[in-house]
């Protein structure tokens, strides 16, 4: 359900995948309920996934992924969020961070963990709330560390994790991220939500686990001169890392989810009155097709400052450019207000949607708490974003940790 002429962007496979996902979305939509109630996603929904190859978007071709465009990995994951929104959460996070680790640990770390298993699946913490970690011979001891937050962890073979919370990261200006086996965390079961509560997004523990150094990579965030112009293929997207972590772990299921509302209220309109009213089709109300309009739009509106991201990350990329501060802003930007104007179209079409939208088993009103928690997530929240945008604008440093964790790589 892809709008914009995106699809003549894609290539023949992620077609392919594109098709697999849409031909999921009536099966994921009849396990709201259920994936609500109990918490977490059903093995035999990760299955369908899995046997449609939703997990292996972001994977490298030579360890058995697809690894598609950041454009067809937007689009595809967007169609599951238009199915469920926790399904949508979940693969967006193991793609995403497949992506990410793959392009951030050395060739020969992620050779030895992606031939491990016939499917890796990474989720991660980018921000340890508490991390007590020691050097020792040969690596990290890990005496004590949590995480919170830790999306797709039910689901997950590995995570990624930064062994810095937020006191540490600010004094070094780096990050050590490390690849932990889920066999070595301990997932606390925490996640009573109001929002996408089949994520699981409970928190990680671990208590006195050692991490082999190879498996520890240190991100500096001190600036560089100049990209490194040797790198070929997928590597060109090594330096980029960060800010392509902003765009495929956040806004793609939100995306989906507004998509998602639109068409199902569009659906229920002609055969829905207006109580308390003559009004026997909502379809004929003018104030109604107003706002289905507006919603639209800013629905479409959004997939264009995705389009727009995605448009100048991939030329800077071909090209071998360093971004401007301007540039890196004005597209950590565009995903925040993207996600704004996704809860906005959904929010104008709840207030339209009568008081039986409250029930716990509406669509619509699954996708409201679902689009809510969404866009509360760090990557995607506006004021964030447009506070970023405006420092920006009038001169003044960024705030923002992503867009000093990429200063390295500006002009």
């Amino acid at each position: 359900m892809t709008n914009l002429s995106t699809t003549n962007q894609l290539t023949g496979l992620e077609l392919q995948l594109l098709d697999n996902a849409t031909a999921l979305v009536p099966y994921l939509q009849k396990f709201g309920a259920i994936i609500d109630e109990e918490r977490h996603i059903p093995d035999e929904v990760i299955q369908k996934v899995t046997d449609a190859g939703l997990f292996k978007l972001g994977t490298p071709k030579e360890y058995g992924g697809h690894d598609v465009s950041i454009r067809a990995m937007v689009e595809i994951i967007s169609e599951v969020a238009r199915g469920n929104g926790s399904v949508g959460w979940v693969v967006q996070i193991i793609n995403g961070n497949n992506y990410t680790a793959s392009l951030s640990l050395p060739p020969a770390v992620t050779d030895l963990i992606f031939r491990q298993e016939d499917e890796v699946r990474f989720c991660s913490v980018l921000q340890a709330r508490k991390a007590s970690v020691k050097k020792v011979d040969g690596g990290y001891w890990v005496e004590e560390g949590f995480w919170g937050f830790g999306s797709g962890s039910k689901h997950a073979t590995h995570a990624f994790l930064n062994l810095m919370d937020g006191e540490s990261m600010n004094k070094s200006m780096g990050m050590m991220l490390a690849v932990v086996p889920m066999s070595q965390i301990t997932i606390i079961d925490d996640w009573y939500t109001m929002s996408l509560k089949g994520s699981a997004s409970n928190s990680l523990e671990m208590r006195n686990v050692f991490i082999p150094e190879q498996f520890v990579v240190t991100q500096n965030l001190k600036p560089m001169e100049a990209l490194p112009i040797e790198l070929q293929g997928r590597d060109r997207y090594r330096p980029h890392v960060q800010l392509i972590t902003s765009i495929t772990t956040g806004i793609s299921a939100i995306l989906g989810l507004a998509r998602g509302a639109v068409e199902y209220f569009v659906e229920r309109a002609p055969h829905k009155g207006i109580t308390m009213t003559v009004h026997t089709s909502q379809a004929a109300v003018g104030h109604i097709q107003y706002k289905v309009g507006l919603a639209a739009m800013k629905v479409e509106s959004a997939h264009l400052h995705i389009s727009r991201t995605i448009d100048n990350l991939e030329r800077h990329v071909q090209n071998a450019e360093q971004f401007s501060l301007k540039e890196i802003s004005q597209i950590q930007t565009d995903m925040t207000y993207a996600a704004m104007l996704c809860w906005e179209a959904v929010d104008l079409l709840m207030a339209e949607s009568g008081g039986g939208v409250i029930a716990d088993t509406n669509r619509l009103s699954q996708i409201f708490r679902d689009i809510r928690g969404g866009c509360n997530h760090a990557l995607t929240t506006a004021s964030t974003g447009l506070e970023l945008y405006g420092r920006v604008l009038m001169g003044m440093p960024p705030q923002h940790m992503l867009t000093l964790a990429s200063n390295f790589f500006l002009k």
